[in-house]
This record gives structure tokens, sequence and C-alpha cells, in this order.
């Protein structure tokens, strides 16, 4: 995030989601400097709030993103019934959003990007997703670990390269 895109952090929530997610992972990231260890005395507490927030953050772009389309597409849905299955439907039926809807609908797939994202929020509604060794749970089928800081890294570029091919592909969200 550069000082150029301050002033859209006010009118563009998207993009305040993505420094907010940006700043918590330098948290993050921080916390780990100075313990050495997120699961260091005096880490441990900080660390699960960076991670829950940072997940907020990333289920909160989604659904400043949803709320956009919603609005750019004039789909009508009620800004309290805004969810990804009722943006996917009335876009699905309208012929200018179908490949948008498609791309909504990818992402939104079991193991896919908002998938996960959503997978990990609703774990960390009853686990850690730190554990003894700094890594996380990603997988219901079978146990695969990766470092968490690595990992939201990765995954924030993913997500920011989403928003950025979808703005592409559809000029109406800019």
């Amino acid at each position: 995030m550069t000082a150029r895109d301050l002033p859209f952090l006010e009118s563009d929530r998207i993009i305040f989601k993505l420094y907010a997610c940006e700043e918590h992972l330098k948290n993050l990231k921080n916390i780990k400097s100075k313990y050495g260890d997120l699961l260091a005395k005096g880490a441990r507490i900080p660390a699960e709030m960076e991670v829950d927030s940072l997940l907020s953050q990333m289920i909160g772009i989604f659904d400043s993103l949803l709320l956009r389309i919603n609005d750019r597409f004039q789909l009508g849905i009620s800004i309290d019934k805004i969810e990804i299955e009722k943006v996917l439907s009335v876009l699905s039926s309208e012929t200018k959003g179908t490949e948008l809807a498609h791309d909504l609908d990818q992402v939104n797939r079991r193991g896919n990007l908002y998938w996960m994202i959503k997978h990990l929020r609703n774990y960390t509604m009853q686990h850690s997703l730190l554990s003894a060794d700094a890594s996380l749970f990603t997988s219901e089928t079978r146990m695969v670990f990766v470092e968490v800081i690595p990992y939201f890294e990765q995954t924030l570029v993913r997500l920011r390269s989403f928003i950025d091919n979808l703005k592409e592909k559809e000029p109406i969200l800019q």
C-alpha cells in the first residue's frame, strides 16, 4: 500500500481491507521477530488476535466485493441478504454477469481461495491455527501443515491478484 492509495481507504472498502490485511500480517511478522516464536510467552495471545483479525479482514474483502457487485450490476439483493451463493444465483441469470459468476464460483469451490479463507475462519471459532510448530491446519481431508506467515503472505498475494483480475475483466467494479 502506498501513500497515493490512502485517500481511497475511505471510499474503497476493498482497498481498505487489503491494507488492513497487510497491517495485520506485518504485526504478525513483528511478533515473530520480537519473540522468535509465535507461541513464546507473551507472543501467543497477540499472534492469535492478529491471525483472527487477518482472517476477518480477508472475509471482509469478499463481503465488500459482493456488495460492490450487487450495487454496480444492480442485482437488487437486499444488503442484509448478501452472500456469495445469492450473488452467484442472480448473476448467473443475467447475461452480462456470467463470466463474473464463473470466477466467483471458482474461488468459492472447495479448496479454493474463498472457500479456504472461510474454512480457516470457521476453524478458528473452535480451535487455534497456531500449533506447537507455529503451523496451521489447511485441509479437512488430510493434514497439511504450512508455516503461518508464508501461508498468509501467499494467500494475500492470491487475494489481491483475484481482485485485480476481476476489476480488469469488469471495469464497472473499479
